[in-house]
């Protein structure tokens, strides 16, 4: 069994690359809302959001997460996200 410092630099590690792939993320999210501009299209769409979230339960359950958790994990990224591409419509 592994010991206690191992499993911590382990999940050190796993944090990090969850940081870069979220700033990639937003990166592309910020290229989105530049894109929306242009094309006259509004920021955000609740239709759109809804399918993401219904995107991020069906991930976390094909990985034994719950729907509680997936949908946590969703409305924390796509908060960040709303607020981003908002700055680019002001």
């Amino acid at each position: 069994m592994p010991k206690t410092e191992e499993l911590r630099s382990q999940i050190e590690a796993i944090d990090e690359e969850i940081i870069d792939l979220i700033a990639t993320r937003m990166e592309i999210a910020d290229e989105l809302a530049k894109a929306k501009k242009v094309s006259s299209e509004g920021y955000w769409d609740s239709d759109k959001e809804r399918e993401v979230i219904d995107r991020y339960h069906e991930l976390c359950e094909e990985v034994s997460l719950s729907e509680d958790e997936a949908r946590q994990i969703a409305e924390v990224i796509l908060h960040i996200s709303k607020e981003r591409q908002k700055h680019f419509f002001e």
